[in-house]
């Protein structure tokens, strides 16, 4: 009888155990961890802070240079001019988008997620310029903004909906290796158990970071353009990488909550995600 209660003790000590790294881990009662999101996605910085700033800095740079050309070189009565520089200018910025966030989530895998412990390279901007799947995140990051400007045009409420739905989309490409519209159902699906974390983790902070560009003064001089370039580069580059960060954090947390309530392990989700 005491060899019973000592193993009954041992069993209930064990699952406490469990219980508590579980939680520490992924939260209470499979809610999303905040708190450990956002530290997960500061380690992440601290390791590899420079060379994230030096390339969220540059694509900021290089956007905000484009569009001005576009607002201060090209002829407004011009249409057709006027219409293929902004294709350009808008091409520039998709680009350098897809490639930050992809930067940042080979980085996050590499600092949090067990790739640098398996004798992983060091994540560089060339490998992960040739190994992005480009025209799946292009393709994706067209849909969800064409998503979101319907809901958007239909009622304000309903695009910030879409907007918090499919925040991880391009993670879930990354991470899962999913075809686009896979990853837009996979986000939808990871997100709307917990839309209201993702709403704080993800959406205020995109629409803060939207308003940055606001404070810069119209580029009508040198200075100006300074200043613009001042605000656009560095404070809206390190905002956005900051938020790149956290989404890829999330969605690997989203994922693990989801394979947890399914019975499925993440790696098992990722492998079928293929298909």
């Amino acid at each position: 009888m005491p060899n019973g209660d000592h193993q009954v003790t041992e069993g209930g000590t064990d699952r406490a155990e469990r219980d508590a790294e579980r939680e520490a881990t992924e939260g209470p009662r499979g809610g999303v961890p905040i708190r450990e999101i956002v530290e997960a996605a500061a380690r992440s910085a601290r390791r590899d802070g420079w060379r994230i700033l030096a390339v969220a800095v540059t694509v900021s740079v290089v956007t905000a240079l484009a569009e001005i050309a576009v607002d201060r070189l090209i002829n407004p009565n011009d249409l057709t001019l006027s219409l293929l520089a902004g294709i350009s200018a808008a091409a520039v910025s998709i680009l350098g988008t897809v490639l930050l966030s992809g930067f940042l989530a080979r980085l996050v895998r590499a600092a949090n997620h067990g790739a640098a412990n398996h004798g992983a390279k060091r994540v560089t901007i060339g490998q992960v310029a040739r190994e992005l799947p480009w025209f799946r995140l292009i393709r994706a990051d067209l849909l969800v903004v064409l998503i979101i400007i319907l809901g958007t045009l239909a009622l304000v409420i309903p695009g910030l909906v879409a907007f918090t739905l499919l925040a991880v989309t391009g993670p879930a490409i990354e991470i899962e290796n999913r075809k686009v519209l896979a990853a837009l159902r996979r986000s939808a699906h990871l997100v709307r158990h917990h839309f209201w974390p993702v709403v704080l983790l993800a959406t205020v902070p995109v629409m803060v970071a939207s308003e940055v560009e606001s404070i810069a003064p119209e580029p009508s001089g040198a200075g100006e353009i300074l200043a613009v370039l001042a605000v656009r580069g560095i404070l809206e580059g390190a905002l956005e990488a900051a938020i790149g960060l956290v989404l890829v954090e999330l969605c690997y947390r989203l994922i693990a909550l989801d394979s947890r309530s399914s019975g499925a392990s993440p790696a098992s989700g990722a492998g079928s995600a293929r298909s």
